[in-house]
């Protein structure tokens, strides 16, 4: 029961997730930012929404066929509820690190990758009452999309592997959590479009 109480206190500390996305080879840049939703299922927790904000300031304008995209820089910001945050500190958790490995689907004028990218969460304080935010963050590889047309990016499932600690910095006698969430039905996950050439 403790484990399933702590899943979802792992669950709200998605931020689902700083996913990564390509840019293409170009001198111009763009920006895209999306609300998204995660559902998180526990086994005796049950399923928690994990409300997050994905964002990107550097996504390509166009890209051309055949030529592999550069890295491109992300975040998913996710604030923590008073509740779970409680949660950690009934663990004995004061502070929380580990990653999150987000999946997309880019599709490429009809022909789909699906790729995935593991995110950094680094060490983040949680404090002794309130809310409070938690951002991950990462590169997605070059992509090489074989397709002239429009090409749009989209989120998908993720994988969050928690490890609160100990103020001595420690892990707690939990260990690493592994939550598996998805996106809650409803949504738009098209993240960014553009053009290959």
């Amino acid at each position: 029961m403790k484990t399933g109480l702590f899943a979802r206190a792992a669950a709200v500390l998605m931020v689902a997730g700083a996913l990564s996305v390509a840019t293409a080879g170009t001198s111009s840049a763009a920006t895209a930012s999306l609300n998204i939703t995660y559902s998180c299922q526990f086994s005796i927790a049950g399923t928690h929404d994990v409300p997050s904000v994905v964002s990107s300031p550097d996504l390509p304008d166009s890209a051309a066929v055949g030529v592999p995209t550069a890295p491109a820089s992300a975040t998913v910001t996710s604030t923590v509820s008073d509740d779970v945050r409680n949660t950690l500190w009934w663990i004995g958790g004061r502070s929380v690190d580990g990653t999150l490995t987000t999946n997309i689907a880019v599709d490429n004028a009809g022909s789909v990758q699906n790729l995935s990218s593991t995110l950094t969460i680094p060490n983040t304080p949680v404090p002794s009452s309130g809310t409070f935010q938690v951002v991950a963050s990462g590169t997605l590889p070059a992509l090489t999309l074989a397709n002239a047309g429009t090409t749009s990016i989209n989120l998908g499932t993720a994988d969050l592997a928690l490890t609160p600690r100990y103020q001595n910095g420690e892990p707690t006698w939990i260990g690493v959590v592994h939550v598996p969430c998805t996106v809650k039905a409803g949504q738009v996950t098209k993240f960014y479009e553009f053009q290959v050439a």
